[in-house]
């Protein structure tokens, strides 16, 4: 009999376990998204309708297929052709919306007014950083601004606004045109020299580090070369997999 009630014992701990397990699981991808989503509106933020576990991924991927099969036709609006889904939810929901990877939200901004008050001392230090840059991002990013939150955020940018100044700026605006000048000269050589084809990415690139080898470190951009060059490599190895924030089980 007691070599009866053993397995019976041992089956009523593995069903308990099972049970704790799958209310865990309901709670984390169903109950404490919901409650967040119903928490955002009452505040006043709208965005498109999550469907958790998976948030707004399968609305971002239609979007995407849609857009990769209507025409490819040139335009300079490269917002809507890149990113479609947020040209799509801009316009449903405004330029301040809340959107969902998974079981996470992020705060989408495309008003300056907003992000401006929103980046001020008091206000700055209350908002969290996505758990995305806290798990995968600490190897580019550090313990800097960009990661660090609350007063750690608040001294890191007092400490940085002096290079900001409008006598810096001024400096950092000449520098820059300068540098974007030569840019266009180049493609400008290289068309009339009867080459017509440019890799944009690739000279932007180049460009970008030339300005920030200028600006923030007094250099050319050849003598940072092989900085810039290991900072790529690094946020290649970074982005190289386009990871879904928050979904169980799943990751592209």
């Amino acid at each position: 009999m007691e070599f009866l009630q053993f397995p019976l014992a041992l089956c009523l701990a593995m069903a308990v376990i099972f049970l704790f397990m799958l209310w865990r699981l309901l709670y984390s991808c169903w109950v404490l998204p919901n409650q967040a989503y119903q928490k955002l509106r009452r505040n006043g933020f709208s965005g498109p309708t999550p469907s958790f576990p998976l948030g707004n991924i399968v609305d971002r991927k239609k979007s995407l297929h849609s857009s990769s099969s209507s025409s490819l036709s040139l335009t300079h609006d490269i917002h809507s052709k890149v990113f479609p889904y947020f040209y799509l939810w801009q316009k449903l929901h405004g330029k301040v919306f809340i959107y969902w990877l998974g079981t996470e939200p992020f705060l989408y901004i495309a008003d300056p007014e907003f992000l401006r008050k929103i980046s001020a001392d008091v206000m700055g230090k209350s908002w969290g950083k996505p758990t995305v840059f806290k798990n995968d991002r600490k190897p580019m990013f550090g313990n800097g601004l960009v990661m660090v939150e609350g007063d750690e955020w608040v001294r890191h940018r007092h400490i940085i606004t002096p290079a900001f100044s409008p006598a810096n700026l001024k400096t950092m605006s000449s520098m820059t045109v300068e540098s974007t000048t030569n840019m266009l000269d180049r493609w400008t050589a290289l068309i009339t020299s009867g080459k017509p084809e440019i890799d944009v990415e690739t000279e932007i690139t180049s460009t970008a580090g030339e300005i920030i080898a200028k600006t923030s470190f007094g250099m050319s951009y050849e003598k940072g070369k092989e900085v810039f060059e290991k900072l790529r490599a690094m946020q290649m190895a970074l982005f190289k997999y386009t990871r879904y924030v928050d979904v169980p089980f799943l990751q592209d």
